[in-house]
């Protein structure tokens, strides 16, 4: 309670200020009406006398109203109402004004509720106490008025049956006055409690509503993080997707390495991985053979485009991708750039050497038809794809090589007895299949051990190797 006092201390100019402009407006509205309805009244009654002096204080009394109530109008306005030794001149005064003009009127009993319009603002504001005050300096004025003005018509009983009657009825119409002003006071401190608690209840819901925001933005802060760590998880479950592709695309291309002996179909099995992991449009296996660029695979199908690839594949820019051991890739494709795309609907493509330990075997050529087809990821990916098949290659010319030395005499390098019996065990099961004939030559050395015995081995084997290298190229 004691801190509702001293809030509402503090806002009595701002609340005196509002009730005072209220009152004031309709006080000397009020004052106007009674003054034409006093003269209406005496003109219908014929009661004119000394109505003249009677309107001379009543205007009198108006203006001072009137000028009273612009006068605070004013300072509320500029904010300069408060109480003090000014205010309360005022109010005495107001209440001086109205108990004369009262005292005027025909009836002025009946209006006398007038004489407490100047106390409601501060009973209102300040409560019953500092009321009491004003309303015993009201209830003075009105009997001293009185006195002073009509003691004769309270006298003559004109107005009143007796002195006495007109004291009674001031005594309980003020007791009546105290009592409204005490409801009055009543009300507003109830008022002022319930404005105390609702403004308490709206502070309470400001901390509450700033407790809430702090705790939305922390939840905001955690939701922010969590789509951070959400996101980081996504870009890491990505990766470890790509990862689990990437090793299984290894697996396969390991396992075809070793189980498919044969490098066409080899090559042709990696090639088609490589559409179906890169989601390409077209990939190109091209190998040297000999200085020359040849393309060995290829998932084109049609024929034009095809020709365009393979006519125009030895062109300086894939040779030096080739020389230099570079990856490239283009996702904006300009056929002016590249000779092997004009004609064909080429907007991206990528290009990883297939070279090992020095060795340069050739490239993969993967194309789309779309732009921004590529990533740098694709290109990790195909340069370990084309290090197992660099690697597949090199053992595939290694195992050649092995196949060609088991085969043929170290000597004359022309074929051995055993490859010998093996091929013509095939030619003749062929010829007996297809009914023709085979032919079988062979040679003999006429005196080659005395030749041999006489010039030495050395020059034996050269004459083995001469006649060998004729026989070579005298036969398909």
């Amino acid at each position: 309670m004691d801190k509702m006092k001293n809030q509402s201390s503090f806002k009595i100019p701002g609340e005196l200020g509002r009730y005072e402009e209220i009152i004031s407006k309709y006080t000397w509205v009020i004052i106007l009406l009674l003054i034409i309805t006093d003269a209406v009244i005496r003109y219908i009654q014929k009661n004119l006398l000394f109505y003249r002096e009677v309107f001379y204080i009543q205007s009198i009394s108006f203006f001072v109203i009137l000028c009273f109530s612009v006068f605070k109008i004013l300072k509320i306005r500029n904010q300069q109402i408060k109480p003090g030794l000014l205010y309360s001149v005022i109010k005495l005064s107001e209440i001086l004004i109205i108990a004369v003009f009262l005292h005027t009127m025909h009836n002025g009993l009946v209006f006398s509720f007038l004489m407490v319009f100047p106390i409601v603002s501060i009973c209102m504001t300040r409560g019953i106490k500092f009321s009491i005050p004003y309303l015993g300096y009201a209830f003075a004025s009105y009997i001293g008025i009185a006195h002073l003005f009509f003691l004769k018509r309270i006298q003559s009983g004109d107005a009143y049956h007796g002195q006495w009657v007109f004291y009674l009825h001031a005594f309980i119409l003020f007791f009546l006055f105290f009592v409204f002003l005490k409801i009055l006071d009543n009300y507003s401190i109830q008022f002022k409690q319930n404005e105390f608690d609702n403004n308490n209840l709206i502070s309470q819901l400001g901390r509450k509503y700033a407790q809430l925001e702090e705790a939305k933005i922390e939840r905001q802060k955690q939701y922010d993080e969590l789509v951070e760590i959400n996101a980081r998880l996504e870009e890491a479950n990505k990766k470890l997707n790509e990862s689990l592709a990437e090793f299984f695309t290894l697996q396969q291309v390991s396992e075809a390495i070793s189980s498919i002996f044969d490098m066409d179909e080899l090559l042709g099995f990696v090639n088609d991985i490589i559409i179906g992991v890169m989601g390409a449009s077209a990939s190109s296996i091209i190998l040297y053979n000999g200085n020359r660029l040849k393309v060995k695979l290829s998932s084109i199908k049609n024929a034009k485009e095809r020709v365009i690839l393979t006519d125009n594949i030895n062109n300086s820019f894939l040779k030096d991708a080739i020389e230099k051991g570079e990856s490239i890739i283009d996702n904006s494709v300009n056929p002016d750039n590249y000779e092997f795309t004009r004609g064909r609907n080429v907007k991206s493509l990528l290009c990883v050497p297939l070279q090992i330990k020095g060795t340069k075997h050739g490239l993969i050529l993967i194309e789309h038809n779309i732009p921004d087809a590529f990533q740098d990821s694709n290109i990790h990916l195909l340069e370990i794809i084309t290090q197992q098949i660099s690697i597949a290659i090199d053992n595939a010319r290694l195992y050649k090589q092995l196949q060609d030395y088991g085969n043929t005499d170290g000597l004359t390098q022309v074929y051995n007895r055993i490859y010998f019996q093996k091929c013509l065990k095939e030619e003749l099961k062929q010829a007996k299949n297809e009914r023709y004939d085979v032919s079988v030559v062979l040679y003999d050395i006429d005196d080659f051990k005395k030749f041999n015995d006489t010039y030495g081995h050395l020059f034996g084997d050269l004459v083995l190797k001469s006649i060998a290298g004729l026989v070579k190229k005298s036969i398909r």
